[in-house]
């Protein structure tokens, strides 16, 4: 039973991290965008062939002899492209997108309405109604990424057309991504099964969105923010909630890993140095409180 919970907790722990690499990474991805001359097309397909290089170096090593254990058998390998397609080249690029057209805060917030459609999905799949903790937890977390993202005001949250659809194909995408791997982890780890999606989707990416043709500016700042969103909004991030989604469940990972707009807000001050306003301390009150809401009722129920 103590390994039970012990195994739970560091399920929470490692989504939470994740998450937290996640806000660190949109924060980067708005810096280029706004600095260093960046664009979607040109970031997504280098952030995932390095990241996805870096993983699958990392798993010959560890464990050469069971790397192609995705490919074995067709029904891995259509599930493995369906997660590459939707789970990871749709989800990455129309994040990065959505940030694009507005910013890391209103990409975030429209990205979160993924936990609410996951939940919608496993209790249509096994025809239960979702326990309480969970309903409040959801209603806590999208309150709490609004308030951060436009200070309470409905005013503040307008949008274009363009930012509504990829801020919400996003969050549709974040959903494939928590839940088409599920059957590959009977098969393999996390990181190969992240490997072997990046790399494909980035190296699938590089004929339609020729990055060489919108090459940023270089400098330091865009090689450090770069690697940055590579090593831990990527290779670090993605690793540490499909694994916390193996552990805990799609439901509570995706929930979770909502600090990820207190994280970028948090950067955000201590680098770009913004104040944080009542609403700020307010969202992220609540999206932390969902964190405490979600572990304890985890004692009495199973992950989903």
């Amino acid at each position: 039973m103590d390994n039970k919970k012990s195994k739970t907790a560091i399920g929470f722990i490692i989504t939470l991290l994740g998450g937290i690499f996640w806000g660190f990474s949109g924060s980067c991805g708005q810096y280029i965008f706004a600095n260093c001359n960046a664009t979607s097309s040109w970031l997504v397909p280098v952030r995932m062939i390095s990241a996805g290089l870096i993983l699958l170096i990392f798993c010959a090593f560890k464990n050469k002899a069971d790397i192609f254990n995705v490919w074995k058998g067709k029904k891995n390998a259509v599930t493995m492209l369906l997660f590459t397609l939707f789970g990871l080249v749709l989800c990455q690029f129309s994040y990065f997108r959505a940030i694009e057209l507005s910013n890391a805060g209103i990409a975030t917030v429209l990205q979160y309405l993924s936990p609410a459609m996951i939940l919608v999905f496993t209790c249509l799949k096994s025809k239960k109604l979702p326990v309480v903790s969970e309903m409040i937890s959801i209603i806590l977390a999208i309150g709490g990424t609004f308030l951060i993202a436009t200070g309470g005001s409905l005013s503040n949250f307008a949008v274009s057309k363009e930012t509504l659809f990829w801020g919400v194909a996003s969050a549709v995408f974040l959903v494939c991504y928590a839940l088409i791997p599920t059957p590959l982890f009977e098969v393999s780890d996390t990181p190969t099964v992240l490997g072997w999606g990046t790399t494909i989707g980035g190296f699938a990416l590089l004929p339609i969105f020729r990055p060489w043709e919108s090459t940023p500016d270089v400098s330091p700042e865009l090689i450090l923010s770069t690697a940055a969103i590579v090593i831990f909004g990527t290779v670090i991030a993605y690793a540490f909630y499909l694994e916390g989604v193996r552990i805990i469940g799609a439901t509570r990972a995706s929930i979770v890993s909502s600090i990820e707009p207190v994280s970028a807000a948090v950067i955000s001050a201590l680098w770009l140095k913004s104040a944080f306003s009542l609403t700020d301390i307010i969202g992220m009150a609540m999206i932390i409180s969902t964190i405490f809401i979600i572990a304890l009722s985890s004692k009495n129920k199973k992950p989903s």
